[in-house]
């Protein structure tokens, strides 16, 4: 899809001008980047999509790297010693929080109203997926959430505190609406859709694997969702090759990716290297990718990754040069944020089959997802052709050698997560939390949690705890979320 830099520039232009401060990130966000009540839709519409995609590349991204193992804090910085070590505080919430309630939420919902008043459906259409997303996104980040009194609605400022189970069955009921909403005749948003350019095929796409995801989080405890799994494997179509839903960036200074930005502002790049935990498991697979995640490190020009949590334990002094830093496709200036990837739609798609709530076995989508994420590397993209039959042969990949549908599930997560890295580390998060998988990841050396646990949740902010009387107790990271299966 065509998505103009220009656009994306203005989009990235508003949301960096409202930086304030570069401690954990450069976004502190104490108003709407916009003012949506004097702006048109088509240009509210890109400067959200960019500030989601900002969120989700930045804070989310991080978080999201550490607790899924992929990323460790470095031993000559020490931004993330805190979240590294399980230490997230209230404070850290703040910025993601009103990011997503007060800029994305609030626009997207203006851009869904307006987009109703004018009869400018497919606008609206996709403001409703992409507000399903958020909501999606804030309440597998902290759990009980507002919801149904979000955004003010009715002067409220106050809003209670839904239960998760009642939030996923609402943002079901929204994708559902924004699909009804679809016009083929309509007006189309052209490049101030910065996803899809206004393609109304690939976001119906978008929203039946945004329902897919939905589903298959709830399936451990909400057996009951595999009806509705079946019926929608049976008529929707997916997210596919070339199709994944992202923000692009370039490598003019106003409208880079959201980390490589933080990184410049901080003046550190080595706050973030590699966990041992990724670098030894792809080590042992032979697994291409490892070159296109890391770097070699530049003292013996090996990979190398540090113990999870490991780093501020080390002896004194330490080389960066021993450890391998994050590659440039993952967070270098022009590295893509993804909202929602191919490959991740036919992990899904192999997942339901595995199931029985879909008419294929599962081992094609797995073995197509595992394919599209190589092709979408450089190294690993050239590697196709000569080594991806051996790898899938190799008895921790095998599909065929799993046993039995849990087993089946669990090959499948395994490669979920080897393939997220560094493209959606908060979601590969979201499933080990799901899942239980990977089951041989072990808790930070630094950790200031109980013996074998691992974060559950993020707190909620000190800026809803200190306005909000309706936030409820028990704030703490390791209060299990409703679909936590771990």
């Amino acid at each position: 899809m065509k998505k103009l830099n220009l656009i994306l520039t203005l989009s990235l232009i508003i949301l960096i001008s409202i930086c304030s401060g570069c401690k954990k990130d450069l976004l502190d966000i104490n108003q709407n980047p916009n003012d949506p009540e004097t702006v048109d839709i088509k240009y509210v519409l890109p400067s959200t999509e960019a500030f989601l995609g900002y969120t989700m590349g930045n804070q989310l991204q991080i978080m999201g790297g550490l607790w899924s193992h992929y990323w460790t804090q470095g031993p000559n910085a020490g931004q993330y010693n805190d979240e590294d070590a399980y230490l997230y505080k209230t404070t850290d919430a703040d910025r993601p929080w009103t990011q997503l309630y007060a800029g994305t939420l609030k626009d997207l919902n203006f851009v869904h109203e307006q987009g109703i008043k004018d009869k400018q459906n497919n606008y609206a259409a996709i403001a409703l997926f992409l507000e399903a997303y958020t909501y999606q996104v804030i309440t597998d980040a902290w759990g009980d959430v507002p919801f149904t009194e979000a955004l003010g609605k009715n002067d409220n400022m106050f809003p209670k505190f839904d239960k998760q189970e009642l939030i996923y069955a609402e943002i079901d009921k929204k994708i559902d609406e924004g699909l009804a909403l679809i016009d083929p005749l309509g007006a189309t948003p052209g490049a101030d859709d910065i996803i899809y350019g206004g393609d109304m095929d690939l976001w119906t796409k978008f929203a039946n694997t945004l329902k897919l995801k939905i589903y298959l989080r709830q399936i451990y405890k909400n057996p009951s969702i595999s009806s509705k799994i079946s019926s929608l494997m049976g008529s929707a179509t997916f997210l596919d090759d070339g199709e994944s839903a992202t923000i692009i960036y370039s490598n003019n200074k106003l409208n880079q990716n959201p980390i490589y930005t933080t990184n410049n502002a901080i003046g550190v790049d080595y706050n973030l290297l590699a966990s041992a935990t990724s670098i030894n498991l792809l080590d042992s697979l032979g697994d291409p990718r490892l070159a296109d995640y890391y770097f070699p490190n530049d003292n013996a020009g090996v990979f190398a990754g540090i113990i999870q949590g490991k780093s501020k334990l080390l002896p004194s002094p330490q080389s960066n040069g021993d450890y391998s830093f994050l590659g440039e496709e993952v967070v270098g200036a022009t590295a893509p944020v993804y909202l929602m990837s191919s490959w991740e739609s036919l992990f899904l798609q192999a997942e339901a089959n595995a199931r029985g709530l879909g008419t294929g076995d599962g081992q094609s989508e797995y073995e197509y997802a595992i394919e599209l994420s190589w092709a979408n590397w450089t190294n690993s993209s050239a590697a196709i052709a000569t080594d991806l039959p051996t790898y899938l042969s190799n008895p921790f990949v095998d599909y065929t050698a799993a046993s039995g549908i849990e087993n089946k599930v669990k090959c499948i997560i395994n490669q979920k997560w080897i393939a997220m890295n560094g493209t959606q580390n908060f979601e590969s998060w979201t499933e080990l939390r799901r899942t239980g998988y990977p089951n041989f990841l072990k808790t930070s050396e630094s950790s200031v949690l109980p013996s074998g646990v691992f974060p559950c949740r993020f707190m909620w902010p000190d800026a809803e705890i200190t306005t909000n009387p309706n936030v409820p107790g028990n704030n703490n990271v390791e209060v299990k979320v409703w679909w936590d299966n771990y």
